[in-house]
């Protein structure tokens, strides 16, 4: 997270408990900030926060060249 701050972005996880008691996706990433181009912010919704953090840091890898060092922090 720390490296994602360094290169101007800011990062929001969190966890809602009403779609957690609903059983729905209640872990949420937002990466956004100026770095992100047009397109502003990466979001990801999901039912762990491991796969928060998977498909949030896949989609901002796939951002362009600039964000390919995030892919050693992607969860397996």
């Amino acid at each position: 997270m720390q490296r994602l701050a360094q290169a101007g972005a800011t990062v929001i996880i969190k966890i809602d408990h009403e779609r957690f008691a609903e059983q729905g996706d209640p872990w949420t990433l937002v990466i956004s900030g100026p770095v992100l181009g047009d397109d502003g912010f990466v979001r990801a919704e999901e039912v762990t926060l491991s796969e928060c953090l998977k498909v949030g840091l896949t989609r901002l890898q796939n951002q362009g060249d600039q964000w390919r060092w995030v892919s050693e922090f992607i969860p397996e």
